[in-house]
């Protein structure tokens, strides 16, 4: 696998760019994304899907432009997909000729069950767990669904409902909405009866966009909408306002300005495909068909799926920021036993001994930003990029207990902005003296061999070698 790869995403309304470096066998991280509204399937639904030539000469020059940002970054790999618009277009190969020839990118236009495949798969390996699901990601020309079983992708489709394609057939005619809804219905009499599901994974712009929104309506702690969740029937009234709304509607609705032309066409198919399978939950993917297409190249010999206790964001961080890797695993081997040891008084529910682990795992990355207040860069590092493999209670749990492992215990006040994602703080501050402890243990990084033990209100700490430093 090469060091830097490009995977690009020519779609019916918009044309992506990721470039990922490698850090180790298996991880990864982005280090440059690029997005240029190219619109290449606008003019096309009037007119047999032929695509319209000042929509090619945009895409040309983003292209172009896309080449330029590849050699800047000495990029070993490049992988361009194309989706709906060029799927259906009838002069596509003319123009995957002409970028061939004229920027020497290889065009792969590819069919909708493996664009559903490739979006599933980036979910699948960059969101916490997923055992049984169903994806859907909005696109301008179709919309792809994959249902997941016991955390495998069973079965895909392609549907041709998408922002573009409607907005020109319906929205720009002035159709009415039963119309619409009759002729989306009409197309989701496809969907198997298997795809019905509980969990909706939202995939691209449309839905990571919704999930802004109600971000910022209910005043939620994070910034990151990867992972997000939310209960889909509390929202049901918000969603059907969008598609009922005007242009001015969707300003005050908190709508962006870029997306009020695709905005109403992409909630009235997540509309429509809810009423459908019947999901209740929500969980917002940051990742999509450029990481399904990545990850389909990296992990092709292992089913295209990490193994279940690799996660990303984790090994991503240790690879570019641990700078004592072994001492961390000391401690956390430390923090593992005194959680043990000392269960019969803090009562934490054993799961939250797996964030204790993480937490030791990282807790000095920020030295390599620098050392004074380095627990701060770590959690700042955490809170905004430990996101692959994690849900958001165990991201910002785990950036608290790094925060305050040194000096102090978090209060209440500490713990207010994110309180609704935290557990009750008795255990917050459990969880960090026991990381503290366990640090001071290794003050000396000796990693002397220890045995502890609780009795008669006492914790005796046996160690190989004295531990003058930590006392």
């Amino acid at each position: 696998m090469s060091k830097r790869t490009a995977i690009i995403d020519i779609g019916s309304n918009s044309a992506r760019m990721a470039i990922f470096e490698k850090s180790s066998r298996f991880a990864f991280h982005l280090i440059d994304e690029t997005k240029s509204r190219v619109r290449i399937g606008e003019g096309a639904y009037n007119f047999g899907g032929v695509l319209q030539e000042p929509a090619l000469k945009r895409a040309f020059t983003t292209l172009e432009e896309f080449g330029h940002i590849i050699k800047g970054f000495k990029c070993n790999k490049v992988l361009c997909i194309a989706t709906s618009a060029l799927r259906d277009a009838p002069n596509a190969s003319t123009f995957i000729n002409k970028i061939h020839n004229e920027l020497n990118i290889n065009i792969k236009v590819i069919e909708g069950k493996k664009e559903a495949y490739y979006g599933a798969v980036g979910a699948l390996n960059y969101l916490k767990e997923i055992k049984d699901a169903v994806t859907i990601d909005i696109g301008g020309g179709s919309t792809e669904l994959a249902r997941i079983e016991n955390g495998i992708i069973v079965d895909t489709i392609s549907l041709n409902i998408g922002t573009v394609r409607l907005k020109e057939l319906f929205f720009d005619k002035k159709i009415p909405l039963a119309d619409i809804r009759s002729f989306i219905h009409k197309e989701l009499e496809k969907i198997p009866e298997h795809f019905t599901s509980n969990d909706m994974i939202g995939i691209g712009g449309t839905l990571r966009s919704l999930s802004k929104i109600i971000m910022e309506r209910t005043n939620y702690p994070l910034k990151t909408v990867h992972g997000f969740e939310y209960e889909i029937t509390s929202h049901a009234p918000f969603v059907n306002a969008i598609v009922s709304s005007d242009v001015l509607g969707l300003k005050v609705l908190g709508v962006r300005k870029d997306r009020y032309d695709t905005m109403r066409e992409g909630c009235i198919i997540f509309q429509s495909v809810l009423q459908k399978l019947g999901c209740q939950k929500m969980i917002t993917s940051g990742a999509g068909i450029r990481e399904g297409a990545y990850l389909c190249d990296l992990l092709r010999s292992s089913n295209h799926k990490f193994n279940p206790d690799f996660k990303l964001s984790l090994r991503s961080f240790k690879d570019r920021f641990s700078i004592v890797e072994d001492e961390n695993l000391y401690i956390k081997k430390v923090a593992n036993l005194l959680f043990d040891t000392l269960s019969p008084i803090h009562n934490i529910p054993v799961k939250y001994k797996w964030e204790l682990s993480v937490a030791a795992e990282l807790l000095n990355i920020g030295i390599k930003l620098g050392f004074y207040q380095n627990q701060m860069h770590s959690f700042y590092f955490i809170l905004n990029n430990l996101n692959y493999g994690f849900s958001h209670e165990q991201k910002i749990l785990i950036a608290m207990l790094v925060k305050y492992h040194v000096n102090k215990l978090p209060s209440e006040e500490d713990m207010n902005t994110y309180k609704a994602l935290l557990p009750d703080i008795q255990t917050v501050q459990w969880l960090s003296f026991l990381l503290a402890l366990s640090k001071a243990i290794n003050s000396d990084m000796s990693r002397s061999k220890i045995a502890l033990s609780y009795q008669n209100h006492t914790l005796t700490i046996q160690a190989e070698k004295k531990t003058f430093l930590g006392t």
